[in-house]
């Protein structure tokens, strides 16, 4: 456990949380805040945000409203947060949690993927955790939002694809900063059962770890090195190529397939 996430008091699980927002309070401690409304520039609470629904979104989903501080210049953290949940979806005392720390390029990707195909399941919830630079202010933060929704379409089609029967919640954390600091935040808020992270290394295959000691050689990117490090909860790194690992075995069953695999 890293020595600033020691020092971090974990929030109670909420049993049927929203939306949340990350405040630091002048003690440098984390505190949760469930809103149904967002934060105009001046820092006053504006009317529930009605308009944030995700267009074109599985129709088994049922959008939930976002949590906005991009245009809060008093906000310790600038974040965008959406969620999602599966018609009937309930949280349970066995639901389990995963955060997938995903970025933008294929091992991200693949990260994200992994979760949705193969580690979720029914009664889950899985916060996808998708960092930007710190230039994204001198963006239209309309964009930025958009591209938010945009994942957040992807993640229910694919879901919806890989489990059409599974009832899930899925949050979508859009936050700009220092990756390592924010998933350090993110675990002290949600207290997941496991961190998911990919790894551009080659070297490295898809496995559940906890330490740094018998990988060997293997390569793997400095973020999935810190979290392998310093996490205080189970991390799981996926490594790109897993499609098309899957692809070969496929082609190899099919009986059709041609002499050149044999």
């Amino acid at each position: 456990m890293s020595p600033e996430a020691s020092r971090v008091p974990l929030p109670s699980p909420s049993p049927s949380p929203n939306t949340y927002s990350l405040n630091q309070t002048p003690t440098g401690s984390i505190t949760r805040t469930e809103s149904t409304s967002s934060l105009s520039p001046n820092g006053l609470l504006s009317p529930p945000v009605l308009g944030h629904h995700l267009h074109g979104a599985s129709p088994t989903y049922t959008p939930k409203v976002s949590f906005d501080t991009f245009e809060n210049p008093v906000a310790s953290m600038f974040s965008f947060t959406l969620q999602a949940k599966t018609d009937g979806y309930k949280r349970t005392r066995n639901t389990r949690v995963f955060l997938c720390a995903s970025s933008p390029d294929e091992s991200g990707r693949e990260a994200l993927d992994w979760c949705l195909e193969s580690l979720v399941q029914d009664g889950d919830e899985l916060i996808v955790f998708r960092g930007a630079d710190e230039d994204v202010f001198e963006k239209d933060h309309n964009l930025v939002r958009e591209e938010a929704r945009e994942l957040m379409r992807t993640m229910q089609e694919k879901s919806s694809e890989y489990g059409p029967d599974r009832k899930l919640s899925l949050i979508l954390e859009y936050i700009p900063g220092k990756v390592t600091d924010t998933i350090d935040r993110l675990i002290a808020l949600y207290r997941p059962d496991s961190l998911v992270v990919g790894t551009r290394g080659r070297r490295f295959g898809v496995g559940l770890v906890q330490g740094l000691s018998g990988l060997g050689g293997a390569s793997i990117g400095s973020v999935s090195k810190y979290c392998l490090s310093h996490s205080p909860v189970p991390v799981i790194v996926v490594r790109p190529g897993r499609k098309l690992r899957k692809a070969v075995e496929k082609r190899r069953a099919d009986p059709k397939r041609g002499k050149h695999f044999e």
